[in-house]
């Protein structure tokens, strides 16, 4: 005769099991594009103003250094990646430049966004608001579908996430390298790059394995600019040709008088 705590324990390592095998069903399911997308994500990033400042790049920083500030135009059109499975997607912005020294690639992060998903009417926010509303938000969310006439709006327009059109963005954050010079740096690329981050499963990258059978880039340049290099110091002055001996008076008669051609 079993005892009420080994049922229990039966019990719940029976729903484990079901619920373990579940998630991984979904995980699997996932990557396997259904239905079939009828496009993949694009986009088209351009660099905009482009300075570098000596200063303190953060509040925090412990010495004054040089920092590239570089502001871009961003058209993207991520909706192909957003699936029944996605939780929201993590889009950044790098900016790859050659190292000081060797062959390695240096990437620094400029900006980032996470997109959520667009809810649904199975989502964890509609099922809450649906059968237990806050009487402050459905009192607020009344007054403003009311029209003109006083009547309540039954429908919602929406929106298909994923798409994005930044002009002039400023970046969230500055470049620094740890020699603490950026100044003419050559052949510098700005790249988008995106993370899925499913309900149920592994991460997806676009440079991954599964990012490119997921929503790979079209062929091409799709996602990353021309190559430009980077200014020179914002208020730097050529250096002047100085006389190693310092400064000489020109002794008598060593000046030659100035004669008009």
């Amino acid at each position: 005769m079993h005892s009420s705590l080994n049922r229990l324990q039966t019990t719940f390592g029976f729903f484990s099991t079901c619920a373990f095998t579940l998630a991984g069903i979904i995980a699997v399911l996932s990557l396997i594009p259904i239905p079939t997308p009828t496009s993949q994500p694009s986009a088209v990033i351009k660099p905009r103003e482009v300075q570098v400042v000596k200063g303190r790049p953060h509040y925090y920083s412990a010495k004054r250094e040089e920092y590239a500030h570089i502001r871009f135009d961003l058209d993207a059109d991520l909706s192909p990646l957003f699936t029944w499975n996605t939780k929201q997607l993590f889009v950044y912005v790098t900016a790859n430049y050659p190292a000081q020294k060797g062959n390695d690639q240096s990437e620094s992060v400029i900006w980032d966004s996470i997109i959520p998903a667009t809810a649904t009417p199975w989502s964890w926010q509609s099922l809450k608001s649906t059968y237990f509303p806050d009487k402050k938000s459905l009192r607020v969310s009344k007054n403003k579908n009311k029209n003109k006439r006083g009547v309540e709006s039954t429908t919602t327009a929406l929106s298909k996430p994923g798409k994005i059109n930044l002009k002039n963005q400023k970046p969230k954050y500055q470049i620094t390298d740890p020699s603490g010079i950026m100044a003419q740096r050559q052949n510098v690329t700005l790249q988008v790059s995106w993370n899925v981050q499913p309900w149920v499963g592994a991460l997806v990258w676009d440079n991954g394995y599964f990012g490119g059978r997921v929503g790979s880039w079209k062929n091409g340049r799709t996602g990353r600019s021309k190559s430009f290099d980077l200014p020179a110091l914002k208020g730097s002055k050529p250096e002047a040709v100085k006389d190693p001996e310092g400064p000489r008076t020109p002794k008598a008669a060593e000046g030659k008088p100035i004669t008009d051609i």
